[in-house]
């Protein structure tokens, strides 16, 4: 399921289908990341492998009420990127990015590095 977030809010929109059994946090993002705790399920779990340094900001009140939790993932071995990577091109599944020319690299960094890169920043090399 995709949510856009810069049209509805995803904690919300999860709710509304009442509540998600898991959310993967891959983007490096701790706002995001705490803003996605709303929009668990009954014993909805949060699994962080977007690596950040900011805190993720919960209550004790939004785990207890329903069972929530968070846990941190180590994204795993090359041979796990491997699986994934071949998994998801057996299913179908592409990924959404946002694609530079060379020369607007450090556009891509800089939104990168900023959280402000909607999607995957990638080079075209032409």
């Amino acid at each position: 399921m995709y949510i856009d977030s810069e049209l509805e809010n995803e904690a919300e929109a999860l709710r509304k289908m009442g509540g998600a059994k898991t959310i993967i946090a891959t983007a490096p993002n701790s706002k995001s990341m705490s803003d996605l705790v709303g929009g668990l399920g009954p014993n909805g779990k949060l699994i962080v492998v977007g690596v950040e340094f900011a805190a993720i900001e919960v209550t004790p009140v939004q785990l207890i009420m329903g069972g929530k939790s968070i846990q941190g993932w180590n994204t795993g071995a090359p041979a796990d990127a491997e699986d994934t990577l071949r998994f998801a091109e057996l299913s179908g599944v592409r990924p959404m990015i946002e694609t530079y020319p060379l020369e607007g690299a450090a556009e891509a960094y800089a939104r990168m590095m900023s959280g402000t890169a909607r999607f995957r920043a990638v080079i075209a090399m032409k």
